[in-house]
């Protein structure tokens, strides 16, 4: 059995800058998962799938200069403020991961069990790992939701927004889309071009757009509403600007904060191709659904006109995530048992440590201890510097290593970090 100072579980944003960090201290570490998968999958669904972020603060986050997305885009006349295209992020990350993180292994970990002085691990492909410390970086990957409604409904009847592999397999059909959030105003638009039929059900009595932003305002107006990673106006900049914060609010307020913080609504460039082209129901809930006939039959509770129904072919759901550390099956039972929760999240310490000594979690799942921020990839700007600097600080006791352990003194073969990539970038 192998081992290492530090596990990295997920090749995404999170994971990617942490690993890029931690290289820069030198530690041993090594980093599990398909590099950017979660991101290549949401834009193959379709080809204009737009972030919602500006592109200045989407970022895989390195120590050397010129990884920046912005300056990817630049240089290959691409957008670079907003709305920048889901494939061209995922491209720009791959592009990171091969210039900066090499290191990534593209296996699986199918199971992270505690034991003394450490963590267990088995990866997809057959190898088994010893490593002191383990970095969950999984993003929101397992926490998709379905509302309770439509749980029951076979497979081919409903998707989740995140899941829908390709949006012209649904071409020609008619589509109830449920939700009033990006992805569920995103996914209306996208069916449509795909020569669907989409309805939409709003549980609200609107839907709320955002404006655009221009990049020549006044002095006035960035006064007034300053521009951050994670959006315009006071509030995003506090955010932005003090990442820790959040965290030493009462637990009470900060999963309020969390909640209502940023509610659902689409981005300006949805509107007018949304509001032409989509039939838009509000004041509604679902009820019920049933399969009948080879179709659906959703039943819905219209606050203005009473219960009905409504036939469709497929039902999509863009009712977001619920960040439940269950549903992260490969941690084992005990170990998921064992950390203390917010909700389903886990409950973390200041350098976002969980219950278990030795286990961490960044990203979506450090929300409810940390704040709006991490749900976004400019979270990240802050964990990889910070979480590095910390895990290099904490010297690694291999004597704590349980006797008997058939690699008690592998360490001693285990090769120096590799040197730091050169800081000038391959374009």
């Amino acid at each position: 059995m192998s081992m290492t100072d530090v596990a990295i579980v997920g090749a995404g944003p999170y994971g990617l800058s942490l690993a890029a960090h931690l290289r820069r201290h030198g530690l041993d570490f090594r980093i599990f998962g398909q590099p950017m998968e979660f991101w290549l999958k949401i834009a193959q669904g379709a080809g204009n799938r737009y972030l919602k972020s500006f592109g200045f603060g989407t970022n895989i986050y390195t120590p050397e200069n010129g990884y920046s997305f912005a300056e990817y885009c630049l240089k290959r006349g691409l957008e670079s403020f907003e709305p920048c295209a889901i494939s061209d992020f995922a491209n720009y990350g791959i592009w990171v991961q091969q210039n900066v993180i090499p290191n990534v292994e593209r296996f699986d970990v199918i199971n992270v069990s505690h034991i003394r002085g450490g963590y267990h691990l088995m990866l997809s492909s057959g190898e088994e790992l010893f490593a002191k410390r383990v970095v969950i970086a999984t993003g929101l990957t397992s926490f998709a939701i379905l509302p309770p409604e439509l749980t029951h409904l076979p497979e081919h009847f409903v998707s989740h927004t995140s899941e829908i592999g390709k949006f012209n397999s649904l071409g020609g059909r008619d589509v109830c889309i449920v939700g009033a959030g990006q992805s569920a105003l995103e996914a209306a638009m996208l069916l449509h071009d795909a020569g669907a039929r989409p309805h939409l059900l709003v549980r609200g009595s609107r839907v709320a757009w955002n404006r655009r932003v221009s990049q020549g305002r006044t002095w006035w107006h960035r006064l007034r509403s300053p521009i951050s990673g994670l959006g315009t106006g006071p509030k995003a900049w506090v955010l932005t600007k003090f990442p820790s914060a959040v965290h030493y609010a009462p637990e009470k307020w900060r999963v309020r904060f969390v909640a209502r913080h940023l509610p659902a609504e689409g981005a300006w460039w949805l509107r007018d191709n949304v509001e032409k082209n989509v039939p838009i129901d509000l004041n509604c809930t679902l009820a019920g659904a049933s399969e009948r006939n080879g179709r659906v039959l959703v039943l819905i509770h219209d606050r203005t006109n009473g219960e009905r129904q409504l036939a469709c072919d497929h039902v999509v759901a863009g009712t977001g995530f619920r960040l439940d550390i269950d549903h992260l099956s490969f941690l084992s039972a005990d170990l998921r048992a064992s950390v203390h929760r917010i909700e389903g999240a886990p409950k973390l310490d200041r350098h976002f440590e969980s219950s278990v000594r030795g286990l961490f979690f960044v990203g979506p799942t450090s929300a409810l201890s940390f704040g709006p921020l991490f749900r976004f990839v400019v979270g990240a700007s802050y964990v990889a510097p910070f979480l590095s600097a910390h895990l290099a600080s904490k010297k690694v006791d291999w004597s704590s290593i349980p006797q008997g352990h058939p690699n008690q003194d592998c360490h001693k073969a285990l090769p120096k970090a590799r040197q730091l990539r050169s800081a000038e970038p391959r374009v």
